[in-house]
């Protein structure tokens, strides 16, 4: 059985995978951390700290840490008044001939499907451009199969059904036993897959709707501060940035961005 490391095993491990990943892995909340570790070491069969080094150092654990460690969305149209926003309010201003949308740490298949279902029922699929940043060669893999465990198939349903969208849910997804898939791998011609993290690899065109729902709440305020930073940086002027609902940009940042809309904490670029 795995024992869960200590504060100084978490302290050691973030300082290697600081290093070898380029991103601050000490700033995700401490209490993220601990639990996020445990749940490492018993689904690699990790006996304890020690040998979860080596077989980083060695890169035997990396790509399969980098598919495990962000906590995956599991719904698609997660919150569907955030979709509703993003078809009626937010594509409308984009008055642009392409398009181009940036998942900077893209965690699960459910959220890019959802976009690609709004952008294919508004005609602007064609002209589109998705960037996802993706750790992980599995987690690609896993994406491109273009399916989704059926445990929430009745609850994707809903919220597919509260979108008051013209088409219908099996226009776009096949159902199977336990799970359902896309009924075309076309529609995942639009994606551009970036390995490495966001400080890192960025999109090669200006951003017009960015995607970072969910992911600030794993990190502490530091690690928060830096990544607003990151996203003013790399975007221009005027691109959308929407957070989570129980998100928002920190005080210290909030020059860089001007709130578009509160109840979905949907920001642009100042």
């Amino acid at each position: 059985m795995a024992i869960g490391p200590t504060i100084n095993d978490i302290r050691e491990i973030t300082s290697v995978l600081s290093e070898k990943l380029k991103m601050d892995y000490s700033n995700y909340a401490f209490s993220f951390l601990r639990r996020r570790f445990a749940f490492l070491f018993e689904e690699l069969k990790v006996k304890n700290t020690r040998c979860f080094l080596e077989a980083l150092d060695s890169n035997d654990l990396m790509d399969e840490f980098c598919y495990l460690f962000p906590v995956e969305e599991k719904e698609m149209f997660r919150d569907p008044s955030f979709w509703r926003t993003l078809r009626g309010k937010i594509i409308p201003e984009i008055q642009k001939e392409n398009l181009s949308f940036w998942f900077p740490e893209l965690v699960s298949t459910e959220e890019l499907l959802s976009l690609i279902v709004i952008l294919d029922e508004q005609n602007l699929l064609q002209k589109s451009t998705i960037y996802c940043n993706v750790g992980s060669s599995k987690r690609v893999e896993v994406i491109m199969e273009g399916r989704i465990h059926g445990k929430f198939t009745e609850l994707n349903k809903s919220n597919f059904k509260r979108l008051e969208l013209a088409c219908t849910f099996e226009k776009y997804f096949v159902e199977e036993t336990g799970y359902i898939r896309m009924a075309s791998d076309k529609w995942l011609d639009h994606v551009v897959f970036l390995s490495g993290n966001y400080f890192n690899h960025l999109p090669d065109k200006e951003v017009d709707v960015t995607f970072f729902r969910n992911r600030m709440l794993y990190y502490n305020a530091k690690l928060q501060a830096e990544a607003e930073r990151q996203l003013h940086r790399s975007l221009n002027k005027g691109a959308f940035v929407v957070l989570g609902i129980k998100e928002k940009i920190l005080k210290e940042n909030e020059l860089n961005f001007v709130l578009y809309d509160r109840g979905e904490q949907i920001y642009r670029i100042s």
